[in-house]
């Protein structure tokens, strides 16, 4: 999943993340983020597969502890997952784990009914019918 080339290039599919230059290409197209949505993208990237604390990801990227109803985090991660999404279709980046955390974990989305990729519908609706699909085929099993 996550290639670490050496320190300072991180290849994930095709996603490319340049540290040093502060970097990010998507199928050779660079993605303009902002400086947090470059440090919020390294700091999961780096615990790519773990769920990672909203409390971690501030101190990681904000240098501070969180403040009660401060939002910072989400409202970056939802720029940031949007930006991925927007540059790669038919694909998941980030996950979001209710009263835990986020998780960076690139997914390709399915068409619920053939299993095909579908670039075309939003990854949200698509996660969440992917959701539903196999809630019920657990149920019926």
């Amino acid at each position: 999943m996550v290639e670490h080339g050496d320190d300072e290039r991180i290849l994930i599919e095709d996603l490319e993340i340049r540290r040093s230059e502060g970097l990010v290409l998507a199928s050779g197209h660079a993605l303009t983020l902002s400086v947090r949505e470059f440090e919020l993208l390294l700091a999961m990237v780096d615990r790519a597969g773990g769920i990672v604390r909203r409390d971690e990801l501030c101190r990681a990227v904000w240098g501070r502890d969180m403040r009660p109803g401060d939002r910072s985090v989400d409202v970056y991660v939802s720029k940031l997952r949007a930006k991925l999404e927007a540059a790669a279709p038919g694909r998941q980046f980030i996950h979001t784990h209710p009263g835990f955390g986020y998780r960076f974990h690139p997914e390709h989305l399915r068409d619920v009914d053939n299993g095909r990729v579908e670039g075309a519908q939003t990854s949200q609706h698509t996660a969440r019918e992917a959701a539903h699909v196999d809630a019920d085929r657990a149920a019926s099993a």
